[in-house]
């Protein structure tokens, strides 16, 4: 009885190593459902290492289906017309695109962006015409809704913004600062700055935003530094 028992584990603790050391399993976490993202809605559809994506751009600009395949490591390759080839890596129920040049982020669900994605976060505003010295804005996008205030070097609120986001060429939030009037914050394709567009003003005075971390960003014609 003793022997056959030693030979049942032996057999067990064999069994289970072979298994240990075989090849690696695709991911245990489908992406599959509804995921906000920074430039519109997207439904994931996962069929083993096949995975299907319908967006619903913001402002009813874009709305198309994009295939790719995805590895066990949670990293999905597409190509498409309207961002070209790229790599999103998922994590812990938010993706991101690979590229420093590229931003496409996302979080599972009907949830606040994260504050490294879309319009969230914080923004070093520098100082240049209507911004005092020291001046930052705190952002924050729910779905194609960006609400937020500027604050100046002492922390004190001296604007609000309330803005929907628009996705076509580029993407823009365009909406209301409650100081100044009709505004649209214009988003660089990495959403490392943007650029105020006050009414009809332009880009005359080259005002922008700059990601906090970041040293400097390109926005359409001009480098924005803090």
């Amino acid at each position: 009885m003793k022997k056959s028992l030693w030979a049942f584990l032996s057999i067990l603790v064999l069994t289970s190593t072979i298994v240990s050391c075989g090849p690696a399993a695709l991911q245990s976490d489908n992406v599959g459902g509804t995921w906000t993202t920074n430039v519109g809605i997207v439904n994931f559809v996962q069929n083993g290492s096949n995975i299907t994506g319908a967006i619903e751009g913001y402002g009813g600009g874009r709305n198309d289906t994009f295939t790719g395949t995805i590895n066990e490591s949670g990293e999905a390759v597409f190509s498409t017309d309207w961002f070209g080839d790229f790599t999103l890596v998922f994590s812990e129920n938010v993706f991101k695109t690979k590229s420093n040049d590229l931003m496409f982020c996302g979080i599972r669900g009907e949830k606040d962006l994260p504050d490294w994605c879309g319009f969230s976060g914080k923004w070093i505003v520098p100082s240049k015409s209507v911004f005092p010295a020291g001046s930052y804005m705190i952002l924050k996008q729910s779905g194609d809704k960006v609400t937020g205030d500027l604050f100046d070097g002492n922390d004190n609120n001296y604007d609000s913004f309330a803005g929907v986001v628009e996705w076509g060429k580029g993407w823009r939030a365009n909406g209301v600062s409650s100081q100044r009037g009709e505004l649209s914050l214009w988003m660089n394709a990495s959403e490392t700055g943007f650029q105020f567009m006050y009414g009809s003003t332009g880009n005359q005075q080259e005002l922008c935003a700059l990601r906090e971390g970041y040293t400097s960003a390109y926005i359409s014609s001009f480098t924005c530094e803090p």
